[in-house]
């Protein structure tokens, strides 16, 4: 017990080395007994120690088969290792033995969502909160876990719940922001996803100090600074929103990330355009880019700007489109994303391939080009990526090529969003549950007039997906001839 003692008074402390020593020592001089077993595992996990942790665990489980907080460490350190499939089965041994153990089914909870199963996710969410109504944070991941399902209108409350437990997290508020956005509901979900800035995640968020936040009140005669914020795709799309605030009488500042600056020279409304790091003009107030949508109330039935607001530059479009057969339909395509839940497999591309007439050219840059090498000399496409955007100015050949393409087709990646402001024919396969902005239903899209979204029927099923976008260039194909 003394061994045990001066443990715990180490590990309160802080001294884990210690504390595990004492903690061994005692489980040998007590090999019956779980606890200073149990006591060494969780000090071993904090000294990194996890395959000694999860050996430590696993014995204790042999002394005590039911002993749930050894089932808690042990899966907790196989999440650690990415050991989804065996941490799912311990957590489902514990929450069998310790069906009122709320931190249990939430840690559950979240495995279940990283291994994208949010139906049985819901489940131990719901369980969770069951067993600790006041538990923001449970209440907050149920909220995701039905969202995730493609059931907003069902999340939504259950986001609100949360923050009602939690007033001032900015996390869900911008939780419920987003949930509403998909579901269209605009007033709300802008609203709330102003709350996104406040977050301390966030990296986007600018201070000026002397300068006010432009609140929504009049422009006219002032001078206005929109900076970006997020990825490039969200400059290409929001960009659009700069002649509403040249119309309300502003002159319009916008900070852009500095390889974009080329590439969005031809977009109107801008009186200064600037790469983040450049000296900034004078202004009067400022806003973030995607807090335009709630400063100008704008819906998904009143996006402003028409298509095309971006354009290539003529030189080097001619000079792409001397390297063509234009008697071919032409398709580029963009197969890989940020994320690979939302990248296209490249080889499903192969029957597309195969359409007589039809000719393939690579837009993918830096990822997924592993894809395009293990199928050269099976799948024919047109690959000059290369030799395209080799400045430090990005997109620039890229939308000269595309400005000779027949049609855009992409995952959700920057690249639907430029073709999208040049107004290309484009065709975007969606996967299952997909960025708010796309909404949860249609072909047509509120952004981007010249857009099909050809969307998943079933979670990860891109076969069935990809089969229908085949047939429909096919269509358009033979629509051509």
């Amino acid at each position: 017990m003394q061994l045990f003692n001066q443990g715990a008074v180490h590990f309160n402390a802080g001294r884990t080395i210690e504390a595990e020593e004492c903690f061994r020592r005692s489980a040998e001089a007590q090999p019956n007994h779980p606890t200073p077993r149990l006591n060494q595992g969780v000090s071993l996990r904090m000294l990194g120690r996890q395959e000694d942790a999860i050996e430590a665990f696993r014995a204790v489980l042999r002394l005590d088969p039911r002993n749930a907080d050894a089932l808690f460490h042990l899966a907790a350190v196989l999440v650690d290792q990415r050991r989804a499939a065996d941490a799912v089965a311990v957590y489902r041994a514990l929450v069998a033995v310790r069906p009122d153990y709320p931190d249990a089914f939430l840690v559950f909870g979240n495995l279940l969502m990283h291994t994208d199963n949010p139906e049985a996710a819901e489940t131990m969410y719901r369980l969770a909160v069951a067993c600790d109504p006041s538990s923001a944070s449970a209440t907050n991941n149920l909220g995701a876990s039905i969202l995730s399902q493609r059931r907003p209108a069902d999340a939504a409350p259950v986001y609100r719940r949360g923050i009602r437990l939690a007033p001032d997290c900015a996390e869900y508020h911008k939780n419920l922001g987003t949930c509403q956005m998909m579901a269209g509901v605009a007033d709300e979900g802008t609203r709330e996803y102003e709350w996104r800035v406040e977050q301390p995640v966030w990296k986007w968020k600018r201070a000026f100090p002397g300068k006010p936040l432009w609140d929504g009140s009049p422009l006219h005669g002032k001078t206005i600074l929109v900076h970006f914020e997020q990825g490039l795709g969200d400059s290409f799309q929001y960009i659009r929103y700069m002649p509403v605030l040249k119309a309300m009488g502003a002159r319009v500042i916008f900070e852009c990330q500095p390889i974009l600056k080329r590439v969005l020279s031809s977009a109107p409304g801008v009186d200064a355009l600037i790469g983040h790091g450049e000296p900034i003009p004078d202004f009067d107030c400022y806003v973030s880019l995607m807090s335009l949508m709630h400063r100008l109330g704008t819906t998904p039935g009143t996006v402003p700007g028409g298509v095309p607001y971006i354009h290539a530059e003529a030189d080097l479009k001619a000079r792409w489109r001397a390297r063509m057969d234009l008697s071919e339909f032409r398709i580029g395509i963009n197969w890989h994303g940020n994320e690979t839940a939302k990248s296209i497999p490249l080889e499903l591309f192969l029957p597309m391939s195969r359409i007589p007439g039809l000719r393939l050219y690579s837009l993918q840059k830096v990822k997924g080009l592993d894809q395009l090498e293990r199928l050269r000399g099976e799948l024919p496409i047109i690959d000059w990526t290369a030799e395209m955007d080799t400045s430090s100015d990005a997109f620039i050949d890229t939308a000269a090529v595309m400005a000779n393409m027949d049609l855009i087709l992409t995952c959700d990646t920057s690249v639907v969003h430029l073709a999208g402001a040049m107004g290309c024919p484009i065709v975007m396969p969606l996967k299952w549950f997909a960025d708010w902005r796309w909404l949860l239903d249609g072909e047509e899209c509120s952004w981007y007039p010249t857009m099909r979204i050809l969307r998943m029927a079933r979670r990860n099923d891109w076969t069935e997906l990809m089969g229908r976008v085949t047939a429909h260039v096919q269509r358009l194909v033979d629509a051509r001839r």
